[in-house]
């Protein structure tokens, strides 16, 4: 078991269990924990629908939705339609043999019929390719080694020959020839996303990975992933625009830039206190950034670090997360312990709720928020697993509910509508 340190995500039963019981979840989000005061442990078996939505992105262009479980990277329709996982775990696979071809263009590697596009290293006795596997991964997870393929003009082969010793010295066999196979998996913790929305073509994802420090850069059209940066802590808020990356880092209370042509870095905001979501208008200006506080704060992109204005805050304002811009200039943001999505204009600076708020609201631990591009509406998530679409003006409608299953905001739900909870009523850290 991992030290303490590693633990992210933690979970306190308030009922139907010892006062003294806390739950939480191994970072390798392969297990729950019940940990009693005496330090004994019970491990329970972990469901994928106890998972909650830490990321989000929307790509109008491309018709998709992605968000992100703390294990995977899902994504779907705009309606929530045909929902699939896009990134489960990285895997590195390495084949071992002969006759892999002249160069690396020679090869189509496949694992579990997905391409590997990624050839990191090739000579003609070893190959070695980087992708990411779209499927639900935990560490007692195995690839079978006849679902992982090489294939050159010569022919295919599956798996590992048991004859290979008798086969690479027979004359005149060109097909490749696999003596061993090595697949490494590598578990991610994927928090926060962006993709470049005003991109029609846009086919880069990005997001963060917690447990890890980095932040990954996946394709939305094949398998490639790859590791952009290293050492990349506490990223709450991703946001992608042209050739430029932003991204807040909670724990140094900055706003950071990085030119994605060169890699290089600038501090564009410093002095923040906590900073979570953020987004930048659309001439690449202006950045703003959230304070879990309770403070909206506008900056320059300019690159030469300066002190970010306040744009609004208050004691009505509690754990503010996502913040997003509208077409017309209007800030939207999601206050999670206030249960509420509001708007302000940022020439009549005023907050007004748009959903949440009152004691019959059906609205749980909001945490992003996306305006679509037309001015029509946006899009809002809650931590325990839902998405909604909200027109403007309208009401809200629920286009991916992975909160059916979830025990949390289900028996949320039930309260508020005056249903009587189960025994067990779990809240968690909303991290």
């Amino acid at each position: 078991m991992r030290s303490w340190a590693w633990f992210f995500e933690f979970a306190i039963a308030v009922a139907g269990a010892g006062a003294s019981t806390v739950y939480y979840r191994d970072s390798t989000n392969s297990y729950l924990v019940a940990r009693e005061a005496d330090n004994r442990a019970t491990l329970i078996p972990d469901d994928p629908a106890s998972t909650k939505l830490l990321g989000f992105a929307v790509h109008e262009a491309g018709a998709k939705l992605y968000w992100s479980d703390g294990s995977a990277i899902w994504r779907a329709g705009l309606d929530g339609s045909g929902p699939e996982i896009h990134v489960g775990a990285m895997l590195e696979v390495t084949w071992i043999g002969a006759h892999f071809g002249h160069a690396a263009s020679d090869v189509t590697l496949t694992v579990e019929d997905v391409a590997c596009v990624d050839i990191v290293a090739w000579s003609p006795t070893r190959v070695t390719c980087v992708m990411a596997r779209p499927a639900r991964t935990v560490a007692s997870t195995k690839i079978p080694l006849s679902r992982v393929q090489i294939a050159t003009s010569a022919g295919a082969t599956p798996g590992v020959q048991p004859d290979f010793d008798a086969l690479v010295s027979t004359p005149g066999y060109a097909m490749p020839l696999v003596q061993a196979i090595t697949v490494t998996t590598t578990l991610l913790n994927p928090h926060t996303l962006a993709i470049d929305a005003g991109d029609r073509a846009a086919s880069s994802l990005y997001f963060s990975d917690h447990a890890g420090g980095r932040v990954y850069l996946a394709s939305t059209l094949s398998s490639s992933l790859r590791v952009l940066l290293s050492g990349a802590w506490s990223v709450h808020g991703l946001f992608v625009l042209g050739r430029s990356l932003y991204f807040t880092a909670e724990a140094n209370g900055t706003v950071q830039r990085v030119d994605l042509s060169t890699m290089s870095s600038v501090t564009v905001v410093a002095g923040l206190r906590s900073p979570r979501g953020l987004c930048v208008d659309p001439s690449n200006t202006t950045l703003y950034v959230a304070e879990k506080g309770g403070k909206l704060l506008a900056a320059s992109t300019s690159g030469t670090p300066g002190v970010a204005r306040r744009v609004l805050g208050g004691s009505t304002m509690a754990r503010l997360n996502g913040v997003a811009l509208g077409p017309d200039g209007t800030l939207y943001w999601t206050e999670t312990n206030t249960n509420v999505v509001a708007r302000t204009s940022l020439t009549s600076v005023g907050r007004q709720v748009l959903v949440g708020g009152q004691p019959q609201s059906i609205l749980s631990w909001p945490r992003h928020v996306y305006a679509l591009s037309s001015g029509t509406g946006l899009y809002y998530t809650e931590y325990a697993g839902r998405i909604s679409l909200l027109p403007l003006p309208g009401a809200p409608s629920t286009v991916v509910n992975a909160a059916v299953s979830t025990t949390a905001l289900g028996q949320l739900d039930g309260r508020v509508l005056g249903a009587t909870p189960l025994d067990a009523l779990p809240f968690y850290a909303l991290e």
